[in-house]
């Protein structure tokens, strides 16, 4: 079994079937804290690597969260429809709002798209306003009581055009 402690979507194990899952074949959404999270409308699957088990994570996904990356073992994803960035915690078992960006997320109004990406240790945010695409740089900081923060590093428009995302990937040269 590969897996990619980053956190973007993986190969899963070809033998979990008999551990209780549905099916021979999956992908893992993200890993986290060297736990594959596979996703199901009624719970996500959990395998922890280390332990060689499953567990079911019915907290993952109370949040529905799409083009989603990993940062520091928590997983990030803009939600447009409340247009917040929200973070889940895996050991606190907890969705929680990432403060300090409500600014930044204000010119994500009228975007028709955005996706998360692991930046070196921060989170990118990358959305689509009429013919640009722009990309923010976010400092993330967790702080006692489990609060995350961000902060912008920096906010600009990177592309003119009439342009679509299919993927977005974190790359290190």
């Amino acid at each position: 079994m590969e897996l990619d402690y980053d956190g973007i979507r993986i190969g899963a194990c070809d033998d979990y079937a008999k551990d209780g899952c549905s099916s021979q074949k999956t992908y893992a959404d993200v890993v986290m804290a060297d736990k594959i999270y596979i996703p199901h409308r009624y719970g996500s699957y959990v395998y922890e690597t280390k332990e060689s088990k499953w567990e079911i994570d019915y907290m993952l996904i109370s949040k529905r969260c799409v083009n989603e990356c990993v940062v520091d073992d928590v997983l990030y994803s803009h939600d447009r429809v409340m247009n917040t960035l929200r973070a889940y915690d895996p050991n606190q078992k907890s969705w929680r709002v990432v403060e300090g960006v409500e600014e930044l997320l204000a010119r994500t109004i009228c975007s028709d798209w955005s996706y998360t990406v692991r930046y070196g240790g921060n989170l990118a945010l990358l959305f689509r306003r009429p013919g640009e695409i722009w990309c923010a740089e976010i400092s993330l900081e967790r702080r006692l009581g489990g609060e995350i923060w961000g902060k912008v590093e920096w906010c600009d428009q990177v592309l003119t055009g009439n342009f679509k995302v299919l993927k977005s990937l974190s790359v290190m040269v």
